[in-house]
């Protein structure tokens, strides 16, 4: 017998098998989690990465049980908690976790609304960067000093400890010091670009918190998908941004003003977006592998290989010419600006 999930069934005694859905009520526990959300902005003091992640997914489930006004609750009860956070601690001692909460509501709410695509991301990681350095940088300023000095002091340090000490390490200090004096914006980037890796990953698990009870059957187009690095598609503007750091890193080198802060700009750019592509390429193997069913072993070995040769930029390569060549052959509408995981 079919069901249109209107009507309850009911045995030959009567008795009710399967609830009407009329009678499914208001999903009940709700305020736990907006406490949870309260909860998880509070541990962002001790555990920045746990707090992101149990902040995306508190936000997440509320805007999967609530819609639009979940998710504003849950950000007014983040706002509420930082502010008291402040009040308790000082401002200067919070700023840190302005950004993480951006980022954390950012992508709960692109996800939520399955809109999280590699755009979309790029803006939150780049809104994220700069809300960060801005941070950061005004602490430094009223330390007297600038965020580049500062950042690049404390990788010299890490890298001081990683070497260790005597005349061959003096000398790889001296030698990489120039290099980290462009680079050092790469610690934003790869610290906001893990905050929404992590954002994403307590996304998903809210999105698989509501409760079978509520009575409401899932549409075909509506359930729930695991993202495969294998369907990743890099959009044109990744390329467009590749080429002008190149340019920018080419022009740095010529009698031009301000070369240095043009060279950090071309290079950090470089390297961001080269993880896009690196993305893209482990996507064509890992695409490749599965249409050739190759086994586990098989697999790691590969991603072995890959990984070794990405440091001559190999994969990054491979992903670059997927944009034209698209070896997986990915249904591409010509425009190619878009790209959804």
């Amino acid at each position: 017998m079919m069901f249109d999930g209107q009507h309850s069934a009911a045995g030959s005694d009567g008795t009710e098998i399967v609830p009407a859905r009329q009678r499914a009520s208001r999903p009940s526990g709700g305020w736990l989690w907006f406490v949870g959300i309260g909860l998880s902005v509070a541990v962002m003091a001790r555990y920045p990465m746990l707090g992101v992640a149990c902040l995306a997914m508190g936000l997440r489930t509320q805007s999967e049980r609530f819609g639009a006004k979940g998710l504003v609750a849950g950000l007014g009860i983040s706002g509420a908690v930082l502010v008291a956070w402040m009040v308790l601690d000082g401002v200067s001692n919070v700023l840190f976790a302005v950004p993480l909460v951006g980022i954390a509501a950012a992508i709960s709410a692109l996800m939520w609304k399955r809109r999280a695509g590699v755009t979309e991301v790029s803006l939150v990681v780049t809104a994220a960067i700069a809300l960060c350095m801005a941070v950061d940088g005004f602490t430094a300023f009223n330390a007297g000093t600038n965020l580049a000095e500062v950042t690049s002091a404390m990788l010299m340090e890490v890298a001081r400890a990683s070497v260790g000490r005597g005349v061959e390490a003096e000398l790889a200090l001296v030698s990489i010091e120039p290099l980290i004096s462009v680079i050092w914006p790469m610690v934003y980037v790869l610290s906001a670009a893990l905050d929404a890796l992590i954002a994403g990953f307590g996304s998903f698990l809210g999105s698989v918190q509501r409760p079978a009870s509520w009575g409401e059957m899932p549409a075909p187009g509506q359930r729930l998908r695991v993202p495969q690095i294998s369907l990743f598609d890099a959009p044109l503007w990744a390329v467009g941004v590749l080429a002008l750091s190149v340019l920018g890193m080419g022009a740095s080198f010529a009698a031009v003003p301000e070369s240095q802060v043009l060279r950090t700009v071309s290079v950090t750019l470089f390297l961001a977006v080269r993880i896009i592509f690196l993305i893209q390429g482990l996507g064509v193997i890992l695409g490749l592998l599965g249409r050739w069913r190759i086994g586990c072993f098989g697999r790691f070995a590969v991603i072995m290989v890959a990984t070794w040769l990405e440091v001559m930029f190999v994969v990054s390569i491979i992903g670059l010419i997927d944009v034209w060549a698209n070896f997986r052959k990915l249904p591409r509408d010509g425009s190619h600006d878009e790209a959804h995981t």
